[in-house]
Parts: C-alpha cells; sequence; structure tokens
C-alpha cells in the first residue's frame, strides 16, 4: 500500500480557523525521500505547544508532542490508511491541546522527572 501523502496537507488547512484560535503557527514540509520511503510533516508551534505529525508513505505515522509549560510528551504511533485516518489523527490532536485529553494508546512522559 503506498499512503496519499498530498492529503496531509489540505487537512491542516482544511483547520486553519482551529490553529489560528489556538494561537498555532504551522507549516507543512515538503516530501522528503527518507531512504527511499517517501515521509511528509507538518510542524506546529505556540507558546504552549511544539508538535510534529511525520506520515510516511506506508502510512507509518508519528504524533509527536512537547508542553511547553511543564515538558509534558505525548506520542503516538498510527498506522494510516485513508484520507479519514487523517482526520481522526487531527481530531485527537485538538483534543489533545483542546481538553487534555491524551489519545489512547499515546505515550506519555515527562522530561523533568
Amino acid at each position: 500500500m503506498t499512503f496519499p501523502l498530498e492529503v496531509l496537507s489540505p487537512a491542516v488547512e482544511d483547520r486553519a480557523e482551529t490553529w489560528t484560535g489556538l494561537d498555532m503557527c504551522w507549516r507543512v514540509l515538503p516530501t522528503h525521500p527518507d531512504y527511499g520511503k517517501a515521509v511528509v510533516s507538518v510542524q506546529f508551534e505556540s507558546v504552549v505547544w511544539t508538535v510534529e505529525i511525520m506520515v510516511w508513505s506506508s502510512g507509518e505515522t508519528e504524533l509527536a508532542t512537547i508542553r511547553l509549560t511543564d515538558d509534558r510528551i505525548v506520542n503516538k504511533y498510527y498506522d494510516l490508511t485513508g484520507r479519514d485516518n487523517v482526520a481522526g489523527l487531527l481530531d485527537e490532536l485538538v483534543a489533545l491541546l483542546v481538553r487534555d485529553e491524551v489519545p489512547a494508546a499515546a505515550v506519555v512522559f515527562h522530561l523533568r522527572g
């Protein structure tokens, strides 16, 4: 299976109002070959959060977040199979940022003790 990497950017842009409301700056980076398995990523930043989503052409996806106020890290691995999965990932990210709802199966830890 080859995941359609081009779906990430429009899915992020469709939520521009949400990101703006959260005072997040974001940028989608160009597709990179990454040792023969193409990857695209989007980075978000605010005074409270740093977030990166990386999606490989295989559908493997990493959500990596750091809450800067207390150095809490919430990371989650996904196996995306289609456009709807991207929407679900972004829904989980918004729930984390807005309501502090940690996604199921996420890894949570703190940088400081």
